[in-house]
């Protein structure tokens, strides 16, 4: 029973997708120039940025200083990409952001999913109350809890050998320069909760009550019926957790002084201001691309369930 359920609710939500468009006028307007215009303009210079640093990644040195400038290289050249790769670590750095960012994506998405659950589906009291207090975290801005974070994270490693009794090697990795430290701050999104419970308020509660009467406990409902018919949802959150995590630049900053435990943006940051001849641009153009690569894959990858998760979301009937 719930399977037929399940699947014309689907079918529900594909035809609301699929509305068929009112049919325009081929007849270009003024307007519609205009609008057109206006959008390829704004997306050249959103773009623009990320060309250049791609196009000078490629540039032989002479080409990187002339002027005037020029946007493609007269030579193009892999030089800048080996020689940064050998300066400094990048293969560890670049591990310590995938570790990083892997940790805090799937707990934010496992987290979300189950709060959200409980905040939409499930009835108890004081629900609603608990849900608006979480939701009005959002307004705290994180510079805000930013110094209690780097206290309690610092502080752990002291309170873990005297209460717990561990060595002090263990108990460094629950500290400063450890995964754990650089993770355990974003572990849970409010943002996230938020998402997930309005797309969770749109499935029918007749979904939800006839699959316990067919003998479903809360947690088989959950995972096998309201998660796969959410996948636009989560696939959405799951990639703006991933950029989110990907970019962070201040927390990984303050939490690691070790070289080993940085993550690639902070490397690029003291890779330009160790040089001692002057910035290598094309060097740190070419790592700057390479920080670059895994937004811009997972973004034309998913781009399409993105934008179906974000229409759906907050979508009732």
């Amino acid at each position: 029973m719930s399977t037929t359920t399940t699947e014309i609710f689907e079918r529900d939500q594909a035809d609301i997708l699929e509305q068929p468009k009112k049919v325009v006028p081929s007849r270009w307007r003024w307007n519609d120039i205009i609008m057109q215009v206006s959008l390829i303009s704004i997306g050249l210079l959103i773009a623009f940025p990320v060309l250049l640093a791609i196009f000078t990644s490629f540039k032989i040195p002479t080409d990187v200083i002339n002027y005037p400038p020029t946007l493609l290289p007269s030579e193009w050249t892999m030089a800048n990409y080996i020689r940064a790769w050998n300066a400094k670590p990048f293969g560890r750095f670049f591990l310590n952001s995938i570790i990083q960012t892997g940790v805090i994506v799937v707990f934010q998405v496992f987290f979300s999913i189950l709060a959200a659950y409980a905040f939409s589906i499930l009835r108890w009291p004081g629900r609603d109350l608990l849900f608006y207090l979480i939701l009005g975290s959002l307004m705290v801005p994180f510079q805000l809890t930013f110094i209690p974070n780097f206290v309690l994270v610092s502080s752990l490693p002291g309170h873990c050998m005297e209460w717990l009794g561990l060595s002090r090697e263990v108990c460094r990795q629950f500290g400063t320069n450890s995964y754990f430290g650089l993770t355990v701050p974003f572990l849970a999104s409010a943002f996230g909760i938020f998402l997930l419970r309005q797309f969770f308020l749109t499935i029918p509660r007749d979904l939800h009550d006839s699959a316990q009467i067919d003998g479903a406990s809360n947690w088989r409902f959950l995972w096998q019926i309201l998660v796969p018919l959410s996948k636009g949802s989560v696939s959405a959150f799951t990639i703006f957790a991933f950029l989110s995590a990907w970019s962070q630049y201040l927390w990984p900053l303050v939490i690691t002084n070790e070289e080993n435990m940085r993550t690639i943006q902070i490397a690029i940051r003291f890779f330009l201001f160790e040089q001692e001849r002057g910035a290598d641009w094309g060097a740190i153009m070419a790592v700057a691309v390479i920080a670059l690569l895994p937004t811009l894959l997972i973004f034309l990858v998913a781009q399409r369930q993105l934008v179906k998760g974000i229409a759906m979301t907050g979508m009732k009937g």
